[in-house]
């Protein structure tokens, strides 16, 4: 997002399309606190950051925190064409982690903070 913002007066972004952004670096800290807890409670986990919001205002978030100026206009999925079938609504249920290994998520917009200063070092 920070290179197109860069390279064009306005973008047309999804905004019809719910998720939970995650951060790797948030991602990569909580399987290095599975492994750590040593704990035998196998399974499948899901991890995103906390909070929902949609691919445009995602966009409308970094290109504020950056300060890019670019115009995001809202585009609807039926016009965005893509061979990839994506949910409208895809934030996991993330309790069984919180509660078996005690990981504290952060929220999108602050590790996205995090993660716009750390690009702009």
């Amino acid at each position: 997002m920070l290179r197109l913002g860069s390279e064009r007066d306005q973008l047309g972004v999804i905004a019809d399309q719910t998720g939970s952004p995650t951060y790797a670096i948030d991602l990569a800290g909580a399987v290095l606190d599975v492994i750590a807890a040593g704990s035998k409670a196998y399974g499948i986990y899901h991890y995103s950051n906390e909070g929902v919001t949609s691919w445009f205002d995602f966009a409308k978030t970094i290109f504020d925190i950056s300060k890019t100026d670019v115009v995001v206009n809202p585009v609807k999925t039926s016009e965005y064409i893509t061979k990839a079938v994506r949910p409208a609504y895809s934030v996991m249920d993330k309790s069984k982690i919180k509660s078996a290994f005690g990981i504290k998520i952060p929220y999108w917009r602050d590790s996205l903070e995090v993660c716009i200063a750390r690009l702009a070092e």
